[in-house]
């Protein structure tokens, strides 16, 4: 083979060879790589770090909230029982007050049923 039909495979190898050092020029190195990682992981860890401490604030609000509430509903409860107690109270202050009437008209009731037989007796 004389040079000039080899031209053409030279050429296609040197187009190849330039390809292959394309390739590796873009390729990132090992050392590259892990220090990317290194990177990496170290952007993430100060990420969680600020989620962690966003967390903590959320949970001291969230307790401070359900702290509030504790109160204000042992507030409302003793509230309501005061309030329970006092229509107790009235009840039974009412519930008196009509005893004493039924009481009173049941007496005068036996009453007018006496004089009633008596007046009876006495026509017959």
């Amino acid at each position: 083979m004389d040079q000039g039909s080899l031209a053409p495979l030279i050429e296609f190898i040197g187009k190849k060879f330039d390809e292959v050092d394309h390739r590796l020029d873009q390729m990132v190195t090992r050392e590259e790589r892990q220090s990317q990682l290194a990177e990496t992981r170290r952007h993430f860890n100060g990420v969680a770090e600020r989620m962690e401490s966003q967390v903590r604030l959320v949970a001291e609000g969230v307790a401070g909230v359900s702290e509030r509430l504790e109160r204000r509903f042992q507030e409302v409860t003793a509230k309501i029982e005061e309030e329970a107690e006092e229509t107790r109270a009235m009840i039974r202050v009412s519930y008196a007050q009509l005893d004493g009437r039924i009481r009173s008209l049941e007496g005068e009731f036996a009453s007018l049923a006496k004089r009633v037989e008596q007046i009876e007796a006495r026509i017959a």
